[in-house]
């Protein structure tokens, strides 16, 4: 069986990633892919290993959204043939999309669907909470 190569790694998991996606490079070298506008899901990608995760936003503060994954699996791709490799993580890209897109709420207020992080409470979004409650952020 075949050993995955690093090109081939990448062009699958931009492939099998929401699109559109995101590459950039971490401060270890770590090559990290976050697919969907909002992200959904995020892939650290190493040399040696891959790990998948959740797209998740935590507020510290009013005006300061981080970005904080929710790991759902990682696996040492080099370790694995590159069949059992790409299913593995392709389960996991749809697993963790899945429950990303589960925490999505419609807004009571203007009926549009929104990620988590982006309402004010379970059924009224952050620009509707603004704008028809008076909520000042």
């Amino acid at each position: 069986m075949a050993a995955l190569e690093w090109e081939e790694l990448l062009v699958s998991m931009s492939h099998e990633l929401p699109q559109p996606v995101n590459q950039e490079t971490g401060l270890d070298g770590a090559t990290v892919l976050v697919g969907g506008d909002p992200g959904e899901v995020v892939v650290r990608l190493t040399r040696s290993s891959a790990a998948v995760s959740e797209f998740a936003v935590e507020w510290p503060g009013p005006h300061e959204p981080v970005t904080r994954p929710i790991l759902f699996g990682s696996i040492r791709w080099r370790n694995l043939d590159s069949i059992h490799a790409l299913m593995i993580l392709n389960a996991l890209i749809l697993s963790a999309r899945e429950s990303r897109r589960a925490k999505y709420r419609t807004c009571r207020l203007c009926e549009t669907v929104k990620p988590p992080e982006w309402m004010h409470a379970d059924d009224v979004c952050q620009p509707c909470a603004e704008k028809h409650l008076g909520v000042v952020y």
